[in-house]
């Protein structure tokens, strides 16, 4: 059964270890740890500390009573364990978020916003290579003409490498609307009428953002794939042919079970309506 990233909303199964989009540990449980107040913890530290506070508030309260020494030590100890059992508490919860966002480094967040500090890098080599292309014109010295040709020649490696990795972004892409969409896969047999309304907008809507990144693909103006990259792109195209396929499969699939439970609820209807007429038909005597 998938459930919800408690940090990022991400679909994964409760037995999963990690979140693959967002990295954190445990990522089906709000509290990986039992991170409340402990009260044998307390009793100890509040043990600990009644012999010390004891003897201070005896010298410095040695005109009341013993009864009276005796209750306000034990209730200083009580106090000061309470708060430093708080403190405790507090940091330990500090330490345990901080383990659960920093063990997993290779996420899809993490990938994501490397790709795309690595394209807007990219895209301003680019424009700076154009700048530099614009200003030598095709009469300039035989040096010159050469300078061109390396540049030309760096711009299609730059222009190769923004390929590749607006490639991987868009797998992200592809890969985070796929996971949108698998909770009607995995529980296809027990969604109700709600749900599998719901199922047929979110595959909609994933089959309209499918479309665009191909459309993104075939016809993008900002980058021109060079021959290097256009294997990767063949691929990725196709998968995305696949994935719109088998949202295509799951939305008739899901029709089909709406179309049956209907054809179930109308015969039921008939059945009933049936059975009443058959109840109050005359069964013979005079009126």
């Amino acid at each position: 059964m998938l459930t919800k990233c408690v940090n990022c909303g991400f679909f994964i199964k409760q037995t999963e270890e990690f979140c693959l989009n967002c990295g954190i540990l445990k990522p089906a449980f709000k509290n990986i740890n039992n991170l409340r107040f402990n009260k044998w913890r307390f009793l100890a530290i509040s043990l600990t500390l009644l012999p010390i506070c004891y003897p201070v508030i005896y010298l410095n309260e040695s005109s009341k009573s013993l009864i009276s020494i005796i209750s306000i030590s034990l209730f200083s100890s009580l106090f000061y364990s309470s708060i430093i059992e708080m403190l405790i508490v507090h940091f330990n919860k500090k330490s345990v978020q901080k383990k659960r966002f920093s063990t997993l480094r290779n996420h899809l967040k993490s990938k994501y916003y490397i790709i795309q500090s690595r394209i807007t890098e990219l895209n301003q080599r680019g424009m700076n290579i154009d700048k530099v292309l614009d200003k030598i014109r095709s009469t300039d010295s035989h040096n010159l003409q050469e300078v061109r040709q390396k540049l030309l020649a760096a711009r299609e490696i730059v222009m190769s490498q923004l390929a590749r990795y607006e490639l991987q972004r868009k797998k992200i892409d592809l890969v985070r609307l796929q996971n949108g969409v698998s909770p009607f896969l995995f529980s296809l047999h027990r969604l109700s009428e709600i749900e599998s309304d719901d199922g047929l907008l979110t595959i909609e809507d994933t089959q309209v953002e499918i479309n665009k990144i191909r459309q993104n693909l075939t016809s993008y103006v900002g980058i021109e794939f060079p021959k290097q990259a256009l294997p990767g792109k063949e691929n990725f195209l196709a998968q995305l042919a696949e994935s719109n396929e088998s949202c295509e499969k799951l939305r008739e699939a899901l029709l089909s079970r709406q179309a049956a439970r209907f054809a179930g609820y109308f015969a039921d209807r008939r059945i009933s309506a049936a059975a009443e007429r058959e109840g109050n038909r005359p069964r013979g005597g005079k009126f």
